[in-house]
């Protein structure tokens, strides 16, 4: 069930990203929706003081990084593992004239070079998370704050397998509400050594 569920949102997602990248009056409308839950997130987690920032699962239209670059000063990188994704997200960062503060890159989160981020965003769409998760723990810096955006439905799994790691701090989570009877939680973790 869980499977199926993350399987029909990852698709809503990728649908969402493509029409987006299709019409730039709804690409701002998505930006506008989605952005003020991961500005909240921004705030409430403290990211502004990012120097350099990795996104896992950008998407096709890049929403997480563009609203990080508008709001701090970090050096962005976004990696997704599809190359239409990335070629679009590409064109997207232009059309915003933000590829001084943006780079995306072809690149999977399990075994993505992490060791000189000091923030990483985990988006929900993002598979196969636990394994993208025990890879940035086990290879991620100290003091590295880890964000893992995970679906309502999968949160027990997430949390159960976080519990399994003592050099991982649970600092904070939230709720996003960004549609209706639609929800997904924001982690705040810290690598602790």
């Amino acid at each position: 069930m869980e499977k199926l569920y993350t399987v029909k949102t990852n698709f809503f997602w990728h649908f969402a990203d493509l029409l987006s990248c299709a019409s730039q009056r709804l690409g701002k409308l998505y930006e506008e929706i989605i952005g003020i839950e991961y500005k909240k997130e921004s705030e409430m987690f403290d990211i502004f003081e990012s120097k350099k920032l990795l996104h896992i699962g950008s998407g096709a239209y890049p929403i997480t990084a563009i609203m990080l670059a508008k709001i701090t000063d970090a050096e962005i990188v976004a990696i997704d593992r599809d190359s239409v994704a990335i070629n679009l997200a590409r064109k997207v960062i232009s059309k915003n004239e933000l590829y001084e503060k943006i780079t995306i890159k072809r690149g999977d989160g399990v075994e993505y070079p992490i060791e000189n981020f000091d923030t990483i965003i985990i988006s929900s769409c993002s598979v196969p998370k636990i394994e993208i998760l025990e890879h940035i723990f086990k290879t991620a810096k100290p003091k590295c704050k880890i964000i893992v955006r995970e679906l309502e439905k999968n949160v027990e799994s997430l949390t159960n397998f976080i519990d399994l790691y003592d050099n991982i701090l649970l600092m904070g989570k939230m709720s996003n509400h960004a549609f209706p009877n639609f929800k997904w939680y924001s982690f705040y973790l810290l690598k602790n050594h």
